[in-house]
């Protein structure tokens, strides 16, 4: 096994408890780390997600008696982690997924933190704006770039959109647990194949912070473009105008519509 490397300080007592999980159920590091993150991001979805988080806490999770199950060992894994996120406001997710996880593979080498924040600093407003605009990532990884945004302006929308679902999902709960509005997308920005679609920011007929879209009621459902009419892919829409709508985008428009494109985001 590669070397553990942690930027934070935190992150090695996190991973001690996916081990610890890990003997309990008899399930690797890397899918117990996995299943860590969909059980996070079901249990900020307000009860909405309920038969898939049964559905993973019955891989092995629920064996044994309290407080020595694996769900027991992963719930104080929760909590752990948001302790540290706030004491840190830093990205623990991130660094324990390169550092313990993946340790890089197949190219996913995130980008430094620090290098986030310098990108963000040196192209960010510092001063509030008084409109909200929206800010892109389309290989978001964990949502570093968004959060780093979100330090100078977090009533903008953030959206972040990736091929790894694992990634998509820990963008969902960093952005839901930083209290930012926005989406969490699973798809390939390449061939804009959608997978799955979360909508971030609290919902108040459940109490949940992120909340699963179906993908053909998001503005991410892309509609393939008539090859005798076709442009540019990034011409497809990326955001809906308004980030309340859930209606499909409409885009490309019918032959008989003279109206432009719509615009694409005001930042990527």
């Amino acid at each position: 096994m590669a070397n553990e490397q942690y930027l934070i300080a935190g992150s090695k007592g996190i991973v001690e408890l996916f081990d610890k999980a890990s003997n309990q159920s008899g399930l690797s590091r890397g899918q117990v780390f996995e299943d860590f993150v969909t059980l996070s991001r079901c249990a900020l979805s307000g009860q909405t997600a309920e038969e898939e988080y049964l559905s993973i806490i019955a891989k092995g999770y629920d064996k044994g008696t309290m407080p020595e199950r694996g769900a027991d060992t992963l719930k104080t894994a929760f909590h752990t982690m948001v302790d540290v996120m706030a004491e840190t406001g830093e990205d623990v997710l991130g660094d324990i997924f390169t550092g313990a996880i993946t340790y890089g593979e197949r190219g996913q080498f995130f980008t430094p933190a620090s290098v986030c924040d310098l990108m963000g600093a040196l192209t960010i407003p510092t001063e509030r704006t008084p409109d909200r605009k929206s800010v892109c990532d389309p290989a978001c990884g964990s949502g570093r770039m968004l959060l780093s945004v979100a330090r100078h302006q977090p009533h903008w929308e953030f959206t972040g959109q990736d091929v790894d679902h694992r990634a998509a999902q820990m963008t969902a709960i960093n952005l839901g647990l930083n209290g930012l509005r926005g989406w969490a997308v699973w798809q390939n920005t390449l061939t804009l194949q959608c997978h799955r679609v979360y909508r971030i920011g609290m919902n108040w007929s459940t109490g949940g912070v992120i909340t699963e879209v179906p993908v053909e009621q998001s503005p991410f459902n892309y509609h393939p473009v008539p090859k005798e009419t076709s442009k540019s892919v990034s011409q497809s829409r990326h955001a809906a105008d308004n980030p309340d709508d859930h209606e499909p985008a409409g885009w490309p428009p019918s032959p008989d519509d003279d109206s432009p494109p719509p615009s694409q985001l005001d930042l990527f």
